[in-house]
């Protein structure tokens, strides 16, 4: 008698996680987002330009690292909450190490070469275009920002960094839901549990 109940509850249980994936591909009313690149932030910065950015997690925090390079400095933000940015605190780079290169951070220790790494061409401004695909036949420019200095990818949060002069702009990357996979995962679960 136990057991059915639990199968019983079980399968209700799955039918209801189900139910909208199969009402979505009954009669196409709902349709899954669709793939999205969108701005989630703006902070304004106040010097400029910015040569490179980095990423951190310290105390589970994470964190972005602004290098303006020649102007011998690092900034630290807050960004645990990549929606609201906010500064923590500026890091003066040695002068022997001024212009030099952030290469990598981890925790609370930074490594900084003395000089770039970087060829200067790859430090100019550029165009950064987020374009849409949501109709194939039809593409077109969703947003565009002229003038970035520097952009960087972080994967596991989902984000996009990038500068240009009226500050950094910090981007959320979000895939469309795959409808197949979602039922093949309820299938999974209704019997392989």
């Amino acid at each position: 008698m136990r057991n059915s109940r639990v199968y019983w509850m079980i399968l209700a249980a799955s039918l209801l996680a189900a139910a909208p994936l199969s009402a979505a591909g009954k009669n196409g009313s709902n349709p899954p987002a669709p793939d999205r690149i969108e701005v989630i932030a703006h902070l304004p910065l106040s010097v400029a330009p910015v040569i490179k950015l980095a990423t951190g997690t310290h105390w589970q925090k994470d964190y972005l690292y602004v290098d303006y390079g020649p102007a011998g400095r690092v900034t630290i933000l807050d960004v645990t909450n990549p929606a609201a940015p906010a500064a923590v605190g500026e890091l003066d780079v040695p002068k022997q190490e001024a212009g030099g290169n952030l290469s990598a951070v981890v925790g609370n220790a930074a490594l900084i070469a003395s000089s770039p790494s970087a060829p200067a061409q790859e430090t100019m401004p550029q165009t950064v275009t987020v374009m849409s695909f949501a109709d194939p036949e039809r593409p077109k420019v969703a947003r565009q920002f002229s003038g970035v200095t520097s952009m960087l990818k972080d994967n596991s949060r989902g984000l996009i960094y990038l500068v240009n002069s009226e500050g950094l702009w910090v981007l959320r990357v979000e895939p469309a839901t795959d409808v197949q996979l979602e039922r093949e995962y309820a299938q999974y679960v209704l019997y392989n549990r």
